[in-house]
């Protein structure tokens, strides 16, 4: 017997162990390898993500000298208005 084969299972009484079958020893080796393979693919999907992202706030950060603080839609506030008189006045001056 090898030490390896045993596990204790949660809940059990202390020190109970259970011998485990070569089947299920195999199915969480195969189950590592798996989550293993996952990671590995997350991981690189991730980066991709982080780098396409990086790519394209820098493209915004070049092509635009300003943003918007906000977009709501409704009526111009008189500041808003005496504002763009002002503007047009100028142009017709």
């Amino acid at each position: 017997m090898n030490i390896n084969d045993f596990v204790i299972l949660p809940g059990s009484k202390s020190g109970t162990s259970v011998r485990l079958k070569a089947k299920t020893v195999r199915e969480l080796q195969l189950e590592k390898v798996q989550l293993e393979t996952e990671n590995k693919e997350m991981e690189k999907k991730l980066q991709q993500l982080q780098s396409n992202m990086s790519r394209e706030k820098e493209e915004r950060r070049k092509s635009s000298a300003y943003h918007w603080k906000s977009g709501r839609v409704g009526p111009m506030t008189i500041q808003a208005r005496v504002l763009s008189q002002g503007i047009e006045n100028n142009k017709k001056v």
